[in-house]
């Protein structure tokens, strides 16, 4: 052997063959590379191995760095929102559902064009202070796009929702507790728009337009773009399908305008207007189809008292008879036992202007008062399936488990992004009820006028008869409690109440 051969033996780096391979010669389990073959330690070629040399000449033989390809990356895009984005798409929501309100309102029901510009100005109002939502810089670098899943909610959010003061103040200073607008205050700015455009609304009106379907309200979250509705938080997702879901109670309504006339007043020293007693008047008159000496009865007595039907703004505290439209409705019924006492015949009106008072028969007015087109409850099936306990749920018949189960889907947020689950068929939601027709208004004076003539007679006496001594026909009859009430009375507060939008039992 040569000094050269000696040295190029030495140069050859040897290798181990992997487990179970080894030169078929020799059995030698070392190998090297020459000239892109390869050869065992005693220099057998093992067949079966070529080695390519690729680049240049001076290159040749060289195997080149071995480089390992990157998995890539893929990013895909997170739908829902949160943080300062979350929150501003919410109120974007909760401005384009107030926007289909005052249209519905402007093209249904004749309401001015001037309508529309209020309550935008109302709302620019109510959200002014929420540039004080805005996340910092470092908030943002953390990620602008998160996903939601079932934990609790971010304190951010709850801090949005907690229960807070009647007057609230909206000012930017608050930060993450800047009280964010409800669904429920897209009716009562509606409510106080036409209040400022006096035009006569009853409460209890645009509560029964909500829960019927007919205004903008209940499907509120079906009604939104689908890009808006797949972007939504969970969080605001579950208040917009709050309305299909149970409907709005009138004390809740009424607090709602309350505290939003409450707080127009601490935050900008906004005072409306008096409300349109008499034009809601006749409207209460015509749908309980009550004489007309109840509305002048009511007019004395409101004078005599010196009430004002004017929201309180100064008041230190406010109680259910502060409310003008409440006030207005107790004087209603306070004149009505008044001119016509659900027992005997003789009414108690002295001093009241009620010169000639008819005669009213409470009975038949009980039995046309059926035919009431806002008496009729309306179906709602989803307030049923909410009190439903398992038990009820296993006696159910396959049509009423097939509504329960449609019930829940319409609930449930059943956004996934999971690729997955593009595989598997999945049912699509109920389409919303259709809404409850109502009553027009000429339908509502040819029920009044056919019931008035039923119900009244020609006055049996001129002015008020006094009798002395104690006598049930000329006593105000009063009720300590609802067990209390007879069979009229409970029909009559039942009626008040139905159109009222306030339950006896509130």
């Amino acid at each position: 052997m040569t000094l050269s051969q000696s040295t190029m033996e030495e140069r050859r780096e040897l290798r181990r063959m992997p487990r179970g391979e080894r030169c078929p010669e020799c059995g030698s389990v070392r190998w090297y590379l020459q000239d892109g073959l390869r050869f065992c330690s005693r220099g057998h070629q093992i067949e079966g191995f070529i080695q390519f040399d690729v680049g240049e000449d001076e290159d040749s033989g060289r195997l080149g760095a071995v480089t390992r390809r990157e998995r890539e990356i893929r990013s895909s895009e997170k739908r829902q929102l949160s943080g300062q984005e979350g929150k501003s798409l919410y109120l974007e929501a909760v401005q384009l559902l107030l926007r289909n309100q005052a249209l519905w309102l402007i093209h249904d029901k004749g309401y001015r064009e001037e309508l529309e510009t209020v309550i935008r100005d109302l709302w620019d109002l109510r959200i002014r202070g929420s540039s004080a939502l805005a996340t910092t810089d470092d908030d943002a670098a953390e990620g602008q796009l998160e996903m939601f899943s079932s934990q609790s909610l971010p304190e951010e959010n709850k801090a949005a929702w907690k229960s807070r003061a009647r007057a609230q103040i909206w000012d930017p200073e608050r930060g993450a507790d800047w009280p964010m607008p409800t669904l429920p205050e897209t009716l009562g700015l509606c409510y106080l728009a036409s209040l400022l455009l006096r035009i006569p609304t009853r409460l209890g009106e645009l509560l029964h337009w909500a829960n019927s379907g007919n205004i903008p309200y209940k499907t509120a979250y079906h009604d939104l773009p689908r890009e808006m509705q797949d972007r939504l938080p969970s969080a605001y997702v579950k208040a917009f399908k709050l309305p299909l879901r149970s409907s709005l109670q009138g004390g809740i309504f009424y607090r709602t305008v309350m505290d939003l006339v409450l707080s127009y007043h601490l935050n900008y020293g906004i005072v409306f207007p008096e409300m349109s007693s008499v034009s809601l008047l006749v409207q209460y008159a015509k749908l309980l189809a009550l004489p007309i000496e109840s509305i002048v009865a009511t007019k004395r007595l409101s004078a005599s008292l010196g009430y004002r039907f004017q929201f309180p703004a100064n008041n230190s505290k406010i109680l259910p008879l502060d409310h003008p439209e409440i006030r207005l409705v107790a004087l209603l019924i306070l004149a009505t036992k008044l001119c016509f006492p659900f027992k005997g015949n003789q009414p108690s009106t002295d001093g009241l202007g009620t010169a000639y008072i008819p005669h009213f028969d409470w009975e038949t007015w009980k039995q046309g008062l059926v035919q009431h087109p806002e008496e009729e409850e309306l179906s709602n099936k989803a307030a049923q399936f909410e009190a439903v306990t398992p038990n009820q749920v296993v006696q159910m018949n396959d049509e009423e488990l097939d509504a329960y189960f449609a019930h829940i889907a319409g609930l449930v947020d059943n956004r996934n992004e999971n690729p997955i689950t593009h595989f598997f068929p999945t049912e699509s939601s109920p389409a919303p009820a259709p809404p409850v027709p109502e009553a027009s208004e000429d339908e509502v004076d040819e029920r009044a006028s056919r019931l008035l003539k039923q119900t009244l007679e020609p006055p049996r006496g001129l002015g008020t008869i006094k009798v002395e001594g104690p006598s049930d026909g000329i006593m105000y009859e009063a009720f300590r409690s609802v067990q209390d009430l007879s069979e009229t009375a409970a029909a009559f507060y039942k009626a008040i109440g139905t159109v009222h939008a306030l339950s006896i039992t509130a």
